[in-house]
């Protein structure tokens, strides 16, 4: 009689100790910031959308994310916050990020840095990725 033979380990990252992401949501009349720590990713992509979005259905002027605190953000966060920015957009209300170096090169590698409003510019007129800003000709 054989007996069955285990699955060899799986080669892998261990992810035992790595920082959850933390989330915190501050209201007041005017708007909504929202403070992000540690990972994004696939395991809590989802139940950072749904924040998100009560955090918008309660209709403030504006949302802020402050996600300076984040270490890491896969594609299922990236898709989080631009369905996010989606829903704030279509909802009228003004998001604005502030983001982790991580996560601003994150934006700045998949081009979509220029689709959020971060330190105060408007996200249309940031320029694209890999440019410099160039002064405008005038007459």
């Amino acid at each position: 009689m054989s007996r069955p033979h285990s699955p060899p380990p799986r080669a892998g990252i261990d992810v035992t100790g790595l920082p959850p992401l933390e989330m915190r949501i501050e209201h007041d009349p005017e708007r909504a910031v929202v403070h992000l720590a540690g990972e994004i990713d696939q395991d809590n992509a989802a139940h950072l959308r749904s924040a998100l979005d009560r955090a918008l259905n309660r209709r403030p002027s504006g949302l802020h994310l402050d996600a300076a605190g984040v270490s890491f953000c896969d594609s299922a966060g990236l898709h989080a916050l631009l369905r996010v920015r989606d829903h704030a957009q279509h909802a009228g209300v003004a998001l604005t990020l502030t983001p982790s170096r991580q996560l601003k090169r994150l934006l700045q590698i998949t081009g979509t840095a220029v689709l959020f409003r971060t330190d105060g510019a408007p996200a249309d007129t940031l320029p694209p990725v890999g440019t410099a800003a160039r002064p405008r000709r005038t007459g």
